[in-house]
């Protein structure tokens, strides 16, 4: 009970909670969740990794009056409004630490176990406390919201209310109308996309984000051609809570909706 408890109270503050899952790697938090109680209480859970998402609520009671639905109506308005001002709020914070903790951060070098073990440039990063590699997440604005913290062992973190829809991490410039640019999921992979084709490429954190960063750039940038770098998730086809390549049809998903091109992994067709 000791491990449900905590899980039970963060639920009932009305915010989404994340928790770990089994098969996530370590300090990994794929596990989310977030109940409703107001009159008619509802709820959603789900799996950012494996793409699970499922939501629930109690029946409407048919009996209810027309002056009680008006007033129940009215109530849920009320409380969905006071949870999206809790998260622009929280959002709001995070946005601060953010640009709190970048400023105090130092540049990045080699020596570092994930920038030497993935071979990344140090100078498109920082370190932040802990030794941690600090990966800016930005808006098409250019705004920074939110930050990636990624320990030398690969650990992961976002940091805690913070905004991740819709925000990447860009690596190289624009220089011309109409030039190709690359988008996907993890830094790692996009900056070795970055390493062996010199377009600029987009990390968009997850394959949950990339639909949505698909659509903010090429609606601010319709010029660009796109190319879609697919991540490939074999094993979850046989997972019976998933049945899907949820990488695989995350980028296709994208690649239909901006018509960008779409790059395989390992030869596919």
């Amino acid at each position: 009970m000791r491990a449900v408890e905590p899980i039970a109270q963060r639920l009932s503050s009305g915010e989404l909670i994340r928790f770990r899952c089994e098969g996530d790697g370590a300090g990994r938090q794929n596990g989310w969740a977030i109940l409703y109680l107001d009159e008619r209480p509802a709820g959603a859970f789900g799996n950012y990794r494996l793409g699970l998402s499922r939501k629930w609520r109690v029946d409407q009671d048919l009996r209810l009056s027309d002056d009680e639905r008006r007033r129940l109506q009215r109530e849920w308005a009320a409380a969905k409004q006071r949870r999206e001002d809790e998260r622009h709020r929280s959002e709001e914070e995070a946005a601060r630490d953010a640009r709190d903790i970048w400023a105090a951060s130092r540049p990045a070098t080699e020596g570092h176990g994930y920038i030497d073990r993935k071979r990344l440039t140090p100078s498109m990063f920082r370190i932040g406390q802990g030794d941690r590699l600090l990966v800016p997440m930005v808006d098409v604005n250019g705004r920074l919201w939110n930050l990636q913290r990624i320990a030398a062992d690969g650990t992961k973190r976002f940091l805690k209310g913070g905004r991740v829809e819709g925000l990447f991490f860009l690596m190289g410039t624009f220089t011309r109308r109409g030039e190709t640019v690359c988008m996907g999921e993890g830094v790692a992979t996009m900056h070795s996309v970055y390493r062996s084709t010199g377009y600029p490429c987009l990390a968009t954190f997850s394959a949950k984000n990339l639909l949505a960063v698909a659509r903010a750039w090429n609606d601010v940038r319709p010029d660009l051609s796109y190319v879609i770098c697919a991540d490939d998730d074999p094993e979850l086809l046989d997972n019976p809570h998933v049945r899907k390549n949820v990488g695989l049809e995350a980028a296709k998903a994208a690649a239909a909706e901006i018509g960008a091109r779409l790059a395989l992994p390992g030869g596919q067709k």
